[in-house]
């Protein structure tokens, strides 16, 4: 429905509580600008336990070549254009015969609103980190549940107009339907349609065959696929921490400089249980041994890490070119909380080397196999999902106003994560990790301080004259919200 909502954040300049008010329009259905094929479309075993929804928002400043240009009407008229193009998108999800998840194309629509602010973007501070107001720009209607996600979209948008000038993208869409690589390409195509910048739109052509990721028959199962299996709790019924499971989770941002990434990298190396390691690989193990240590888990408890792995140029034959389709596979690795935690880094380390070794073709297609026999969905229990953004190119949309001015994640759960290349030269490197609690917060800052000296800001005023001070040291940040 239409109207309003308020949220109140704190303002990070330390100027008390800014009130953010978000009136919606009433949400309207977007269709293909042409007619495109009806079909029941056919998803892979690799989306099918990805029926959770992903959210993100953009930010754009106004423009003076811009000024009688209205970007609510070039975002959504180009949307119609873009939908002939991934049409899918348009559809709803059903239910085969054997119980698997497919779209039904029918060209239903995807929910678009628009919506204005009553301030400018600036007065909304730091932009590089989830904060509370963030969940006002992106439209969720309904929240996507067991009971309605098959009546619900695939994608929402909702644009918000600032009093500056400036606006806002806020993009929702159906994990099932769109990795972060095809979502890249999806964004920057529908760039390129709204500023009329081709007239032949045919390399933007998605391949949209899902059916070259269809389990063999008969399904050949050649390997344990432990990522499958459930991680029993050790400690119950407060789950596996020692937190309140009352407190309200948050969301933290750590920004690692290209020398504090090298630090922590150099330090992996000097024991010489690894001869090599990744960023990707340094900052994953950082994340999940620190993550390990702050929601204070039983040592008997069997921690697990699940990061997601680009399979495109994995698999023999490597996928097409903008094959719209999840091309990521969840690589597994698994220790009690006392082997991460007394073991050093190179340790956990040599954990994910090993995980990511085990993906290969025949692995992954036997994974594939085994999901078509078992349908097996793990409990996430005692988890840490990560995934890495860099190399993909979200930030660098352009509907016409330039590049966004950031790009940030809105819906992050308690066990999620993920790094970005973040900074003007994208050298540096951000994670975004949520964690159930300010006190987890706070213990994960301090197990990342052990590997590198690092400054501490916080969106909350009593801390000011303290995060000044620190953040003269201009070393690793954390900003930390609720």
């Amino acid at each position: 429905m239409p109207g309003s909502c308020t949220t109140i954040c704190h303002d990070v300049v330390g100027n008390g509580e800014l009130k953010l008010d978000v009136k919606l329009n009433e949400p309207i259905l977007v269709y293909p600008a042409e007619p495109t094929e009806k079909q029941v479309y056919f998803l892979s075993n690799l989306d099918q336990n990805l029926a959770v929804t992903v959210s993100t928002v953009y930010f754009f400043n106004s423009r003076k070549d811009k000024k009688n240009h209205d970007p609510v009407s070039v975002i959504k008229d180009s949307l119609r254009k873009l939908l002939v193009l991934y049409y899918p998108m348009a559809g709803r999800l059903s239910l085969s015969e054997d119980f698997k998840f497919q779209v039904q194309c029918e060209d239903q629509g995807v929910l678009f609103v628009e919506a204005t602010a009553d301030c400018f973007i600036a007065d909304l501070g730091e932009l590089y980190r989830p904060a509370p107001f963030m969940t006002q720009l992106v439209y969720h209607n309904p929240p996507m549940t067991a009971t309605n996600i098959l009546d619900s979209p695939l994608m929402c948008v909702q644009v918000t107009k600032f009093k500056c000038g400036g606006f806002v993208l806020g993009l929702s869409n159906s994990h099932c339907m769109a990795d972060a690589y095809v979502a890249s390409e999806l964004v920057l195509a529908w760039g390129e349609v709204a500023r009329g910048s081709v007239d032949n739109i045919s390399h933007l052509v998605p391949h949209l065959d899902r059916t070259i990721l269809k389990s063999r028959t008969p399904p050949r199962i050649e390997f344990p696929h432990v990522e499958f299996d459930d991680v029993d709790e050790v400690c119950s019924p407060r789950m596996v921490t020692n937190h309140d499971q009352s407190s309200k989770p948050i969301c933290s941002s750590f920004i690692f400089p290209p020398q504090q990434v090298e630090t922590v990298m150099r330090r992996i190396l000097d024991d010489g249980l690894v001869t090599k390691v990744t960023t990707f690989e340094a900052l994953t193990a950082l994340s999940w041994r620190a993550r390990t240590q702050a929601v204070e888990m039983h040592p008997k408890q069997v921690a697990r890490l699940v990061f997601a792995m680009n399979i495109r140029k994995k698999l023999d034959p490597p996928l097409p070119t903008r094959f719209m389709g999840n091309g990521v596979f969840f690589g597994n690795a698994t220790a009690t909380a006392a082997e991460l935690t007394h073991n050093p880094l190179s340790h956990t380390v040599k954990l994910v080397q090993e995980a990511k070794a085990l993906v290969t073709d025949q692995y992954i297609r036997s994974a594939i196999d085994y999901y078509e026999v078992t349908r097996a969905r793990p409990k996430w229990v005692a988890t840490l999902h990560i995934a890495s953004w860099v190399g993909i190119p979200l930030e660098k949309v352009d509907f016409g106003w330039g590049q966004p001015v950031c790009m940030v994640p809105t819906n992050m759960m308690d066990d999620d994560a993920f790094i970005a290349p973040c900074g003007k030269d994208m050298k540096s490197f951000q994670l975004f990790i949520g964690l159930p609690s300010s006190r987890a917060a706070e213990i994960f800052r301090q197990c990342l301080s052990s590997c590198t000296t690092m400054t501490y800001t916080s969106s909350s005023t009593k801390n000011s004259d303290q995060s000044c001070l620190l953040q003269e040291q201009k070393h690793m940040v954390l900003v930390e919200n609720c």
